[in-house]
């Protein structure tokens, strides 16, 4: 079992890749640079590699901890299309022709995070079985209605599994149909993320690990950044530290929302993980505040869910999530979780990303939620558009500005809403509508 007894607990995705990946080292001199990015999570790496990708080289990445410590190699692995918010709320806010252009831009990250595992040949588990929507509640005709509007609206084609076939998908009566996303995928996320970072460092982009950014100021050719006892210089600036930081542009950052996630990782299962989960498929289902689970290489269960701004032991969320995973899958109450970890997730009020370039010129990718390895990645590819003279795709974000998200009394009443739709979800399950 896991000694660590404290937030947020060692992942199983740590113990299982191994040392953490030094990269470039720590920035241990003075040095300047074309493009400095803070944060050395998904967003980051992305960023800086959509510039490499473009020729622009003199880039430099600075992370307090190590490239993917945060929420891009601790989450789920879900590698699947959308933003946080809603895709009926998308559609809403923008009509059919933009929201069918945006969403089709993180159906593009999808594709493209594929690219690269293969065009750089990053060894992180890669599980095509896809991603699945599988319904809690019994509604068929909800489910179908969803599929639909989704066609119509965004072009998001989505495949039904009706309920006489989820059994070859998952063993559970828990659930009726379910709907597939094509191209989806599921992996490891901190192999992920130091596949990439490794890259960088191989192409000649600075990684700094444990290089944390202490101040940032205007200069009259561009920025200075501090870290530790060295300075850097360069001409733009990307801040993309997630939940992680909210001190460094405050007036950027207090638009964030740190929210945490749970996770935890069973022992082998001796074979029954394929027959709980026969498609191979990640799993998330209809509720507000959803399980998320996928079979991993190993013959682990991977199980996720809850979302909430508490802090907790990795041993109370075992004890959290193991009740959730007896709900799903009847008998298996008392499974052990060899590791159980958490994570922060960062939202801004509007679910949207922040992403774009303030007054005093520094560009920003943060607050990507729940669906961050598409959105990250996306970012990564609009910023550094931008950067090299092409900012017409960002610019579409400028609508969704960061508002301030309360502070304290704002996480509370967060943790109210959240209360409130998960009565809500309970309240509809006991009704049994649709079964």
């Amino acid at each position: 079992m896991n000694a660590d007894r404290s937030w947020p607990g060692i992942s199983h995705y740590q113990v299982e890749a191994g040392p953490d990946w030094t990269g470039s080292g720590p920035l241990s001199e003075d040095a300047e640079c074309d493009v400095a990015i803070i944060g050395g999570g998904l967003a980051g790496i992305s960023t800086a590699l959509s510039l490499l990708e473009r020729g622009v080289d003199s880039v430099r990445v600075l992370e307090t901890d190590q490239p993917g410590a945060g929420a891009s190699g601790r989450n789920g692995g879900f590698v699947f299309a959308g933003y946080s918010l809603a895709n009926d709320a998308l559609f809403t806010q923008l009509g059919r022709e933009q929201a069918t252009l945006m969403h089709g831009w993180t159906r593009d990250a999808v594709d493209l995070i594929r690219d690269r595992i293969n065009r750089y040949a990053i060894d992180c588990q890669v599980n095509d079985a896809g991603v699945l929507l599988a319904d809690w509640f019994g509604d068929d005709q909800r489910l179908r209605a969803f599929q639909q509007r989704m066609a119509d609206q965004l072009d998001f084609e989505l495949e039904l599994i009706d309920r006489e076939a989820m059994p070859s998908i998952i063993d559970s009566p828990r659930y009726g149909a379910g709907l597939m996303e094509p191209g989806s995928f599921h992996f490891h996320p901190l192999r992920h993320v130091r596949g990439l970072a490794a890259h960088l460092h191989r192409a000649g982009v600075g990684v700094h690990g444990l290089s944390p950014v202490k101040a940032i100021s205007r200069t009259r050719n561009g920025w200075q950044l501090t870290a530790g006892e060295s300075v850097l210089r360069a001409r733009e600036v990307v801040l993309t530290t997630g939940g992680y930081d909210k001190t460094l542009w405050p007036p950027l950052q207090r638009a964030l929302q740190p929210i945490a996630t749970y996770v935890a990782v069973t022992e082998p299962l001796q074979g029954l993980t394929e027959r709980l989960v026969p498609g191979g498929v990640a799993v998330y289902d209809t509720r507000f505040a959803f399980d998320y689970f996928r079979p991993l290489p190993d013959g682990r269960l991977l199980w996720g869910g809850r979302i909430s701004i508490a802090d907790r032991s990795p041993d109370a969320i075992r004890r959290l999530l193991r009740r959730d995973l007896a709900k799903v899958f009847d008998g298996l109450g008392n499974i052990e979780f060899e590791q159980a970890w958490g994570g922060w997730m960062s939202y801004a009020r509007h679910e949207m990303p922040l992403l774009g370039r303030t007054a005093e010129g520094l560009w920003h990718g943060l607050a990507f939620g729940g669906h961050g390895m598409a959105t990250t990645t996306l970012a990564g590819e609009l910023l550094a558009e931008a950067i090299c003279g092409q900012p017409a795709r960002l610019a579409r974000f400028a609508r969704w500005q960061p508002l301030w998200a309360g502070g304290a009394l704002g996480r509370y009443a967060v943790q109210t809403r959240y209360w409130w739709l998960q009565l809500k979800d309970a309240f509809r399950s006991q009704t049994g509508t649709g079964r």
